[in-house]
C-alpha cells in the first residue's frame, strides 16, 4: 500500500483493518482501480477477511476486482459464495470474462450460474464456451454494434446510442448484410462526420481486416500490432459476424504468451503464482530440476573422462567455470532474440540457414574479444602463456556452440511442433557446458601430451 501516493487513503485503510471494519475498508478501496485493489487483497494472510471484504463490494465492482485477483484468491472467494452472490457478481461481467470465468467452475457451479443469469446472456455464453480458450472464439465477446449496410449514417448512429449504454470501448460499428455476413466497418470519426442521409455500405471501410473464430489467439495479437487496431471483428467459418475482440483482450493476450514463454524457458510452471503454498511450488519446479539433473551429470561425465588432465594441471579445474559459464550466458543470449522471433512469426524457415550463419559469426567474434580478454587476465594473474592460448582458443569454441545451439534447439522444437520456449535454456546450457568442456579440457590434454604445458 505504501506504492500509492495518497497517504491519506492509506492511513484510512490502515485504520479501518486495524480496527476490523470490513465495510470501511471495502468502502475506501472502492474509491481504487480494480487492479490496485486485487494487489492489496492478495498481500492480506487472511483469506476470512479477504472474503468479508469482497461481500461490502457493489456487484460491478467486484466483478472486476474478481477477475484481477489471483487464482488462489479468487477460488477461495467463489467457494465460499452464495450462489445467488456469485450470479450477482457474473451479471455484470462482458461476456468473453463470463465465459473465462464460468470455464474455471466446478461444473455443478457453472450451471447454477448459467441458469441464473439472463436467458440472452446465458446463451451468448455457452457459445463462446464452446470455442477453444486460446482462439480468437475463445477471445471475443458477444457485445458489439452492428448494422445493415442498407441503413444511414443517422440511423446507425440511433443504434449507436441505442446500445452504446450496455456496450464498454466502442470504436467501430460493424456492417452486415441481410443474412449477418460480415460487410464491413465504419470507425466513429468516420460516421460522425458522415452526411446524414448516407448510406453505411457507401462509407464502410474496404477490405476490412477480420479474423475467423478458429484462428490462434497469438495470430490475432500479431494482426492488432501490424494493423494498430483496437478492435477487429470475428466471424464462423461461413462468414457471419459473431462477436469482436477489443485491445484490452490483446493486451491480456500478449502479456500471459510473454510470461508463458518466459516460465517455460526459466523450466517453471505457467500456472505457479508467487504466494502459492510451497508444497504447491515445489511440485511444479522440481520436474525440469530433475531434467537440469540428469543433464549437468552429463557435463559433470565429460570432467571425470579428462580428470587425469585436470590432476596433472589444477589451473584447468579453476578455469573451467569460466568457460562454462560465457557460453551458458552467450546461449541464453541467442534463444531469447530466437523465441521472440519465432513468437513474432519475424522468423521462416527459409531463412534459417541465414540466421544460424549470423549466430555463428556472432559466436566466433565474441569468442575473439572475450578470449582476448581471458587471456590477457589469465596472465596477469600469473597462468604459463600456452594456457592463455588454450583459454582463448576454448573460449572461441564455446562461444560458436553457444551461438548455434541457442539458434538451432528453438528451431528444431518448432519444426517437432513442440513450443520453443519449453526449457530451451537447459538444453542449450547443456550443450554449451559439454561442448565446452570437451573444447577446454580436449585441447588441455593434447597440449599437455605434447609438452606445451
Amino acid at each position: 500500500m505504501e506504492e500509492f501516493k495518497d497517504d491519506n487513503l492509506i492511513d484510512e485503510l490502515n485504520g479501518s483493518l486495524a480496527r476490523g471494519d470490513n465495510s470501511a475498508s471495502a468502502k475506501v478501496l472502492s474509491g481504487l482501480h480494480a487492479f490496485e485493489v486485487a494487489r492489496i487483497l492478495t498481500g492480506f494472510d487472511d483469506e476470512g477477511q479477504v472474503l468479508e471484504i469482497f461481500r461490502y463490494f457493489e456487484s460491478e465492482f467486484a466483478s472486476d476486482v474478481l477477475l484481477e485477483l489471483d487464482d488462489r484468491i479468487r477460488e477461495a472467494i467463489v467457494s465460499a459464495l452464495h450462489s445467488e452472490e456469485l450470479i450477482d457478481v457474473v451479471e455484470e461481467m462482458e461476456t468473453d470474462d463470463a465465459a473465462d470465468f464460468i470455464s474455471d467452475l466446478h461444473p455443478e457451479d457453472a450451471r447454477q450460474v448459467l441458469d441464473g443469469i439472463e436467458a440472452e446472456d446465458a446463451a451468448e455464453v455457452q457459445k463462446l464456451l464452446a470455442y477453444p480458450e486460446d482462439t480468437a472464439g475463445g477471445k471475443m465477446q458477444a457485445e458489439l454494434v452492428s448494422v445493415r449496410e442498407v441503413v444511414t449514417a443517422a440511423e446507425a448512429i440511433d443504434e449507436l446510442r441505442r446500445k452504446g449504454k450496455e456496450i464498454d470501448s466502442i470504436s467501430n460499428v460493424f456492417v452486415v448484410d441481410a443474412n449477418n455476413k460480415f460487410v464491413g466497418v465504419v470507425p466513429l470519426d468516420r460516421l460522425i462526420l458522415a452526411e446524414p442521409s448516407s448510406r453505411i455500405g457507401e462509407i464502410a471501410e474496404s477490405n476490412p481486416v477480420y479474423v475467423q473464430t478458429s484462428l490462434d489467439q497469438e495470430e490475432v495479437a500479431k494482426i492488432f500490432r501490424a494493423h494498430d487496431l483496437l478492435s477487429i471483428p470475428v466471424v464462423d467459418s461461413e462468414g457471419r459476424l459473431v462477436g469482436r475482440i477489443t485491445i484490452d483482450d490483446v493486451v491480456d493476450v500478449i502479456e500471459e504468451e510473454i510470461f508463458e514463454d518466459f516460465y517455460k524457458m526459466a523450466g517453471v510452471n505457467k500456472e505457479e503464482r508467487v504466494h502459492d503454498p510451497a508444497r504447491r511450488s515445489l511440485w511444479m519446479r522440481v520436474p525440469w530440476l530433475f531434467v537440469n539433473l540428469i543433464t549437468a551429470f552429463m557435463a559433470a561425465s565429460v570432467i571425470k573422462f579428462f580428470e587425469d588432465s585436470i590432476e596433472q594441471l589444477v589451473l584447468l579445474a579453476v578455469l573451467m567455470p569460466i568457460v562454462a559459464g560465457l557460453g551458458g550466458n552467450a546461449g541464453t543470449q541467442t534463444i531469447t532474440v530466437m523465441v521472440r522471433g519465432l513468437a513474432l512469426g519475424e522468423l521462416k524457415y527459409v531463412s534459417t540457414k541465414k540466421v544460424l550463419f549470423k549466430e555463428a559469426s556472432v559466436g566466433l567474434f565474441n569468442g575473439l574479444l572475450l578470449g582476448a580478454g581471458a587471456t590477457v587476465i589469465a596472465f596477469l594473474l600469473g597462468a604459463p602463456p600456452m594456457v592463455g592460448v588454450l583459454l582463448f582458443i576454448a573460449m572461441i569454441l564455446t562461444l560458436m556452440i553457444a551461438g548455434l545451439s541457442g539458434a538451432l534447439i528453438p528451431l528444431v522444437l518448432r519444426w517437432l511442433k513442440i513450443d520453443p520456449a519449453i526449457s530451451s535454456s537447459i538444453f542449450v546450457t547443456a550443450c554449451t557446458d559439454i561442448g565446452g568442456f570437451i573444447s577446454f579440457l580436449g585441447i588441455a590434454t593434447v597440449f599437455i601430451k605434447v609438452g606445451l604445458i
